[in-house]
């Protein structure tokens, strides 16, 4: 079994909490969709968790981090962003306030996040942080038309799995099925899951989420975690929006 996971968002309680599930449940090997910063208040404790992984994607967060926040981000995406530059940008870094090792254990993190691509494909399967119809254009797929856009742009592909919308869901080519945890999918047809946010999710239940990928089938799981010490850790930095914080209650 491989768990694969996305959008865990500098949030590190969600990320553990996930992590103990996925061992309980016997995963053999971690695929991560990427965004690992952005939004929370641990962007090097989750780099040098993920970093682990048997893959990890770029994501749109991770592409920011390298280049600076883009226009499209509002102010608390951006403050983010900034925020998690000051920690890992080489250009940033105070060596001053850093022992020599630790500054080049986050200069590495830096040329990691640097190889990383936004989707690899595995035989008849595609992992996409966002869009299969066109990866690391930071597109949705939010309807009907750009599931099959996705679904065209690889007609021999018979699985994809993306994040980025933070919303659990699985498209197939003529309509979209909200996610139910526990229930065991089987691949009857092509399908486009949405494995949902670790550490961000957007569908009205603050819990994790990840995908469980067995042999002839997947599963969703939600795990609670303590967001009352993640929303107090945004909550202390001053570089964070308090919005930020009071989001992950509601799951929005």
């Amino acid at each position: 079994m491989i768990a694969i996971l996305s959008d865990v968002h500098a949030n590190l309680e969600a990320l553990q909490a996930v992590w103990k599930d996925v061992m309980k449940r016997g995963a053999k090997k971690v695929y991560f969709l990427g965004d690992s910063v952005g939004y929370g208040p641990n962007p090097v404790e989750v780099l040098d968790f993920v970093k682990h992984f048997e893959f990890c994607l770029l994501g749109n967060h991770d592409e920011a981090l390298l280049t600076g926040p883009p226009k499209t981000f509002n102010a608390a995406a951006a403050g983010a962003i900034n925020f998690a530059r000051k920690l890992i940008c080489p250009e940033l870094l105070s060596g001053a306030f850093l022992r020599r090792a630790e500054y080049k254990r986050r200069v590495q993190f830096w040329d990691f996040l640097l190889k990383l691509k936004p989707s690899r494909q595995l035989s008849d399967m595609l992992f996409v942080h966002d869009t299969p119809a066109d990866p690391g254009s930071w597109k949705y797929v939010f309807k009907q038309e750009d599931a099959v856009r996705g679904f065209e742009a690889h007609p021999f592909t018979r699985a994809f799995f993306l994040g980025h919308t933070h919303r659990p869901c699985i498209w197939t080519e003529s309509d979209c099925k909200d996610a139910e945890p526990g229930r065991k999918y089987f691949f009857k047809e092509r399908v486009m899951v949405n494995v949902g946010s670790v550490g961000q999710p957007r569908d009205n239940d603050p819990r994790a989420c990840y995908v469980l990928l067995e042999p002839d089938g997947f599963r969703f799981f939600r795990v609670p975690y303590d967001v009352a010490l993640t929303q107090e850790k945004i909550l202390d930095c001053k570089e964070l929006d308090p919005a930020l914080a009071l989001r992950l209650g509601k799951g929005q």
